[in-house]
């Protein structure tokens, strides 16, 4: 499959096909109401440009970025934040009964 320019992304947000797509390993589709789901999180049509750019670049951090974006819109982020801290919590009971 070959990767969409950013000319081509846009044509894709102002056209009426709706059909998905993956970049990077996240989906790209198009909601009824007109907003742009990515993963299953709900975003602007300015937002997705923003992120497709992101996940499409060759810069690490802006991809990393990216990735931290969708998994907050998600929702993935708050139980991985929360997983992390219940182990830490359970690291500092263990350590302080010892």
């Amino acid at each position: 499959m070959t990767e969409l320019s950013q000319d081509e992304f846009n044509l894709w947000l102002r056209s009426s096909y709706s059909g998905a797509f993956y970049v990077a390993g996240h989906k790209f589709e198009k909601s009824n109401a007109g907003e742009i789901r990515i993963n299953n999180g709900l975003f602007t049509r300015d937002e997705a440009a923003q992120i497709y750019s992101m996940v499409s670049s060759r810069n690490p951090v802006s991809q990393i970025n990216a990735l931290f974006a969708v998994l907050e819109r998600n929702g993935t982020l708050l139980w991985v934040l929360l997983a992390v801290a219940f182990l830490f919590l359970a690291l500092v009971i263990i350590r302080v009964r010892r």
